[in-house]
């Protein structure tokens, strides 16, 4: 009879010893979910174009303002030399002024003595008057014009500055689609930048395990590198406030930081929901 109450003791111990691990299991459930650089992007021009040079390699590292790759551009060069040149030439302005000017100061003297003893025409003053405005006129149409060439400026620099890649961001090259010397068409993909310092661990999630889930929220994520698991803290930075209908749901999105380059992004992890 001992024997018989012992054995039920120690069932119903290995049987709490069970349930206190399930327990322990669901309290520090893991999130399958993968991961990806913040700043990432793939370059491309918006004209088409033969390769000139290729000024990185794959595996370099570039900052923001970098440049990355130059079309031919000796057409747009010159373009934008004539058109300068247009601009900066005043001549014509700067004679329209000066006629203008001298005769504002004729029609002013003529006007004093016109109006002090009648010594100028009436029908002369008039005559004099018209030459200003018009002279007027003249200065202003040319004014309008050197604004043109202004703009006609401009617009060949920014057609010039579209044969020529420049880095959005500070990033690691990771892929150069083209080689030097072959054409490309506008908006074809030339060059891929990743930034791996900074990541995102996305994952989905069911509606009820992510109730405790805040933007701002620290986590606690597993990421697999080799054959270990690195332990690193994120923060939460976006929580779909929808959940998908057909799979029951919703996704989340953590920030955490890669300085050291010790995980390299893309490769899968977990979210530990505690």
């Amino acid at each position: 009879m001992d024997l018989k109450k012992n054995l039920i003791c120690l069932f119903i111990v290995i049987l709490f010893s069970f349930h206190s691990i399930a327990l322990a299991q669901d309290s520090m459930r893991g999130v399958k979910g993968v991961t990806e650089p913040v700043n990432k992007a793939i370059l491309s021009a918006p004209v088409d174009g033969t390769i000139k040079e290729i000024l990185v390699k794959e595996g370099d590292w570039v900052n923001k303002g970098d440049p990355l790759i130059r079309l031919y551009r000796r057409e747009q060069e010159l373009e934008v030399a004539l058109r300068y040149k247009l601009w900066k030439s005043k001549v014509s302005l700067d004679a329209a002024k000066l006629k203008e000017k001298h005769i504002l100061e004729l029609y002013s003297a003529s006007k004093k003595l016109f109006d002090k003893n009648h010594s100028v025409s009436k029908e002369e003053l008039t005559r004099l008057k018209i030459q200003y405005n018009q002279s007027q006129l003249k200065r202003i149409e040319l004014e309008i014009r050197e604004e043109q060439e202004r703009i006609q400026y401009e617009l060949a620099k920014e057609q010039l500055s579209k044969r020529i890649l420049i880095s959005p961001i500070n990033a690691v090259v990771t892929k150069i689609y083209y080689h030097k010397g072959e054409r490309s068409k506008a908006n074809q993909q030339l060059i891929k930048l990743v930034n791996p310092k900074s990541c995102y661990f996305k994952c989905n999630i069911e509606e009820r395990h992510a109730s405790t889930l805040r933007s701002g929220k620290k986590v606690q994520l597993q990421i697999q590198t080799g054959n270990t698991s690195f332990g690193t803290t994120g923060e939460i930075v976006y929580v779909s406030p929808v959940v998908d209908p057909a799979s029951g749901l919703m996704k989340i999105k953590a920030f955490f930081d890669n300085s050291n380059l010790s995980i390299r992004p893309g490769v899968s992890g977990k979210l530990i929901i505690k």
